[in-house]
């Protein structure tokens, strides 16, 4: 395809990465509220976790389109095998967010979310490994902004692995406070989760602007 159409799937991308994502924190505040009842609670919880479907899967495929606009644009040299190779990450992946949405409560679920957070985290040290390096020795991207994209993506897979990390503990106290009725006890423990969620959300919001900024802008 044209270097075009890429730029605006990468857009695209961007776009609904983004916009889902403020829905998702929407949400998380919504849900957090003890003034409302916990069937208003869940409801809102419940769509905001559908929504959070939307940016994963534009997190899954920014890697495999990035790829194919970094070798459009002659950034940095990127092998056939390698560009497809990401393709079947990126579909693998969805298969898997797919699947653990499916699947919530049970074992596999569990099973699967371990693996995506590995993943993740390797991910992220690629990148970040990947950015340092080329900062420190211009190989194989010479380009420093590109180079500091490339960090700051590494970065960005640890930050949603922080969101899931900081939302875990919100589950148990949540569904106390339906089974059991709210106390002063379950709704700080409810709190602290969501706004620990909160940061871990605003952070990754920040990345993805300032990587945004890098990528259009390319001010060094």
């Amino acid at each position: 395809m044209p270097i075009e159409v890429w730029g605006f799937i990468h857009i695209l991308l961007f776009v609904f990465w983004l916009g889902a994502d403020v829905g998702v924190f929407v949400s998380a505040i919504f849900a957090k509220n003890p003034a409302y009842s916990f069937e208003t609670r869940m409801t809102v919880l419940k769509a905001g976790l559908i929504v959070d479907t939307f940016p994963r899967i534009c997190f899954a495929l920014i890697l495999p389109v990035g790829m194919h606009l970094t070798r459009e644009l002659n950034l940095t040299p990127i092998p056939s095998w390698l560009l497809w190779s990401s393709w079947v990450v990126a579909i693998a992946w969805i298969v898997v967010i797919f699947a653990i949405n499916a699947n919530q409560g049970k074992p596999i679920a569990e099973a699967l979310s371990k693996v995506q957070f590995g993943f993740q985290a390797v991910m992220g040290l690629c990148f970040t490994v990947l950015g340092l390096n080329s900062l420190i020795t211009d190989d194989p991207i010479f380009q420093t902004w590109f180079a500091v994209k490339s960090l700051l993506f590494g970065l960005v897979y640890w930050a949603a692995m922080a969101i899931d990390l900081c939302f875990r503990p919100f589950l148990a106290p949540f569904m106390e406070i339906g089974q059991h009725g709210s106390t002063p006890e379950r709704e700080e423990a409810v709190t602290r989760a969501i706004n620990n969620t909160l940061v871990a959300v605003s952070t990754l919001y920040v990345l993805i602007f300032i990587i945004a900024f890098l990528g259009k802008v390319k001010p060094f």
